[in-house]
């Protein structure tokens, strides 16, 4: 299965057969082992929170350890904000965000966009639906500024899941070696940290991706 440039395809990310977030996309390239997909700035979509049912915990780990545990999380709708090209190749525990922010206050309107550095999001790898695509947030991130210097994001994160029991310590390693190995590929300045994505533009036709009709199907 493959998708044409411009489809719209749901991102779900699934934990323990429950539906923790839906996210609509943009298709920009679907061939070979590399999957691109569009996310621009102002995209709505759902994602788990607390529950109104009990109080909301202080801490984004404590928020994560209670709604995978209960599993009593509801959908919240929340709007993407940052314009996002999201590039994942199969089999890869890791995705690879570069994004950019708008620049509304140009007097010229020479930069609509600046170039704001790349996001790894270490995931399941994806699995693909006759919808969209599935997979699950593993915490873990790495942040890479214009300089290609990194730094680790939401370990604490990580250890939380691991800690109580939400995630495997195999899973954990399997995360870190894959951290590990995205750090390695960005000293080394190969792609897709080389720059090729970093002038990027999507089609003018293309309009913000909606959520279809099913999204929530797990």
């Amino acid at each position: 299965m493959s998708w044409a440039p411009g489809t719209t395809v749901v991102v779900q990310e699934v934990w323990r057969g429950r539906l923790w977030s839906a996210r609509p996309v943009t298709v920009v390239r679907d061939g070979g082992d590399l999957l691109a997909l569009w996310c621009p700035r102002g995209t709505r979509w759902k994602t788990a929170t607390t529950p109104p049912t009990r109080p909301r915990a202080p801490t984004r780990a404590e928020r994560f350890v209670a709604n995978l545990t209960l599993c009593d999380w509801v959908l919240g709708d929340f709007t993407w904000d940052v314009e996002t090209l999201c590039l994942v190749r199969s089999d890869d525990w890791h995705a690879v965000r570069v994004a950019w922010r708008d620049n509304p206050d140009d007097p010229l309107g020479k930069a609509r966009r600046t170039f704001w550095g790349w996001y790894v999001n270490l995931q399941e790898p994806l699995r693909r639906t006759a919808w969209g695509l599935q997979t699950m947030d593993l915490m873990l991130d790495v942040l890479v500024d214009l300089d290609l210097r990194w730094r680790w994001k939401d370990e604490d994160e990580l250890q939380a899941l691991l800690t109580h029991g939400l995630l495997d310590a195999a899973v954990a390693e399997r995360v870190r070696s894959e951290a590990a190995r995205v750090t390695r590929i960005v000293e080394d300045r190969d792609s897709p940290f080389g720059g090729e994505w970093s002038d990027w533009c999507p089609e003018p036709s293309w309009t913000l991706p909606e959520l279809p009709d099913g999204w929530d199907r797990v």
